[in-house]
């Protein structure tokens, strides 16, 4: 019987440990995911910058001399600024980025067109405003050019009605 009990257990199995290295790929980052990146990164500074910080960071310069990424970045700076011209500077700054043959332009091509859509728009919106606003100057000059009128009207009938009282009753026979 103890034969047949040895010859039923089997021989413990040995247990080695064994290390396989897998090399894991990094994913290759494109140049435009890149730039996305780096401009949405300098968006988040610009919101965090103080209106005199903000002035600071627009200040002029040589516009034609700015890298694609430069120019990118400095016309979203001018899109928050909002003073004078800095649409317009903004707009030259993307239309320059966009004519510019480079490979590293390339890059930046898809930001500058949609940052040239949210600066139409901007100008669209500011266009209405301006309108929209020198429609209620003209209301606001009419309205008191008919209180003007109104108040003439009522001074008139006043006078026509303290002219009434001050004449002698006519006496009745």
């Amino acid at each position: 019987m103890s034969l047949l009990l040895g010859a039923c257990a089997q021989p413990k199995p040995e247990i080695r440990e064994v290390r396989i290295e897998v090399p894991v790929p990094t994913p290759e980052v494109l140049p435009a995911d890149a730039a996305a990146r780096q401009l949405l990164t300098h968006h988040e500074r610009l919101l965090k910058l103080t209106p005199a910080e903000l002035a600071q960071e627009v200040a002029p310069r040589d516009d034609g001399k700015l890298t694609p990424a430069a120019a990118t970045q400095l016309a979203l700076a001018l899109t928050l600024h909002r003073s004078n011209g800095d649409l317009a500077r903004a707009q030259a700054l993307l239309d320059q980025v966009q004519r510019d043959p480079t490979l590293e332009a390339q890059a930046w091509l898809s930001l500058a067109r949609l940052l040239q859509g949210r600066l139409a728009e901007q100008r669209r919106l500011e266009e209405q405003i301006d309108k929209l606003n020198q429609q209620a100057r003209d209301s606001q000059r009419d309205n008191q050019r008919r209180l003007d009128q109104l108040n003439e009207k009522l001074e008139a009938l006043k006078a026509i009605e303290r002219s009434l009282n001050t004449r002698p009753a006519a006496t009745k026979p």
